[in-house]
């Protein structure tokens, strides 16, 4: 029996219609795939930081823990506390590890400053200047500013330094945070601060500052809950 001979007209066949239907899902499908990397691989260093202000901006509050260690010369201070923040400025911390243990700092909405310390003085409330030493660091940095917000302000003040160069570092992964980095030569050291962000909600994770390639400041918020309705009375010791 003679064999068919091939079509030769130039209308595709019905095999050869599902294999091109299959080839074009496969490309848009890979397409799918890669669009998130490519999305984030195109963010710069400043819409990271516009896009966590923004967010920043649209919270009524916010609760976290944070862990601080810094370092000055020889000396490490390190300890962490409970953080609550209400817009527009108002915040409390309460100290679970490190000097001062179970103390307690709070500032209304009126920008009144009180604090409690731990043990059986703990009813004893005193109001207090920002100033007060018993509120700053071993490298001079205040307690009452933990919150995002000053984070902000800090990375504003480096990058509007005239030799600060700013740049993103490579994201390891769609979940990976973005690092925004800051350097600038400061008192002649060279001066890297690293600001993290979350690449899903936009609220920061960590701050870093190192000097000479030395940590000296590291603060890492975790355990963090968005919006949980605190009342304003909380902030008033």
């Amino acid at each position: 029996m003679a064999s068919r001979p091939l079509e030769t007209s130039g209308r595709p066949s019905a095999q050869g219609l599902v294999m091109a239907l299959i080839l074009v899902l496969l490309v848009e499908f890979a397409g799918w795939g890669m669009a998130p990397a490519r999305a984030a691989q195109s963010i710069t260093a400043a819409e990271a930081i516009i896009r966590g202000e923004e967010r920043f901006r649209q919270l009524r509050d916010y609760e976290c823990m944070v862990d601080v260690e810094l370092r000055k010369g020889s000396e490490v201070e390190a300890g962490s506390g409970q953080f609550w923040f209400k817009q527009p400025r108002m915040l409390r911390v309460r100290v679970t590890r490190g000097a001062g243990k179970g103390s307690e700092i709070a500032v209304d909405t009126e920008g009144k400053i009180r604090g409690k310390k731990r043990g059986l003085l703990s009813f004893i409330v005193k109001r207090l200047q920002a100033s007060d030493r018993r509120l700053h660091t071993i490298r001079g940095t205040s307690m009452l500013e933990l919150d995002w917000g000053w984070f902000f302000l800090r990375y504003h003040a480096a990058a509007l330094r005239p030799d600060a160069v700013i740049s993103l570092a490579p994201q390891t992964s769609p979940d990976a945070p973005y690092r925004v980095v800051v350097t600038y030569p400061d008192l002649g050291k060279k001066v890297l601060e690293i600001y993290s962000l979350d690449p899903h909600q936009w609220i920061i994770l960590e701050g870093e500052m190192f000097e000479d390639n030395v940590r000296v400041e590291h603060v890492v918020f975790r355990d963090v809950k968005l919006d949980t309705g605190v009342a304003a009375d909380w902030f008033r010791l």
